[in-house]
């Protein structure tokens, strides 16, 4: 994707597979103000910024851009985000191989389910969502992904259990979003009060409520 003088906004969206010489999925120029909600990058290549880069014309023209990112997971190989022009690049709640300084970030494998076929959901022993099958299996590992996102930000169609907090990655707050797993059997029964799914009403359940109260997402 190549992003001059523009302000995009991107959500669950997956670079896979791309390569360029700056920026494997996303180039920036002359000003560019990109927003990237809930994506993924995997498997991109570049010889400087594999997910994306920010790049100056020239020294004599930089005209510098802004890149941020929420809930995103950049996961190329490590080398993921360069700049040469003076951009700010804030990620929060991110996986970004090789670490990315800010708030909730994370550098973990985020286990994908099928990375070498295009598969980019989130492993779950609680179930992920299968594409070839169009059904919920389990795995026997679950991304430490799941949950990871900015606990302000609404859950959206995300299947029950759901953790009370939003999924990282392109799927995360979609009905594709894989399950919460609390390290035992999946909890069976719907229980009014239960917003994370593990079968007790406590006060984590009553801090959810509150963190989202008087919310319109209409």
């Amino acid at each position: 994707m190549y992003n001059d003088y523009c302000a995009p906004y991107l959500r669950n969206c997956v670079f896979n597979n791309n390569s360029a010489r700056h920026g494997g999925g996303i180039v920036n120029y002359y000003g560019t103000e990109v927003t990237l909600y809930g994506c993924t990058f995997a498997r991109n290549s570049a010889l400087k910024g594999e997910a994306l880069a920010c790049k100056a014309y020239s020294s004599d023209y930089p005209f510098a851009s802004r890149v941020l990112l929420t809930n995103c997971i950049l996961w190329d190989g490590g080398d993921e985000i360069w700049d040469d022009s003076g951009s700010t690049v804030t990620a929060a709640y991110c996986n970004v191989q090789g670490g990315w300084e800010g708030t909730g970030n994370i550098n973990i494998d985020p286990i994908f389910a099928g990375p070498d076929v295009g598969d980019f959901h989130l492993k779950s022993q609680s179930g992920r969502w299968e594409p070839d099958s169009q059904s919920w299996i389990n795995d026997d590992v679950t991304s430490l992904c799941i949950d990871a996102g900015n606990p302000a930000n609404p859950i959206g169609l995300e299947a029950f259990p759901n953790g009370g907090i939003v999924n990282i990655g392109a799927y995360g707050g979609t009905s594709e979003a894989s399950r919460s797993y609390f390290g035992e059997s999946i909890c069976e029964t719907i229980i009014a009060g239960d917003i994370n799914g593990d079968c007790v009403v406590d006060m984590i359940d009553l801090s959810f409520i509150a963190l989202h109260w008087l919310e319109d997402h209409n």
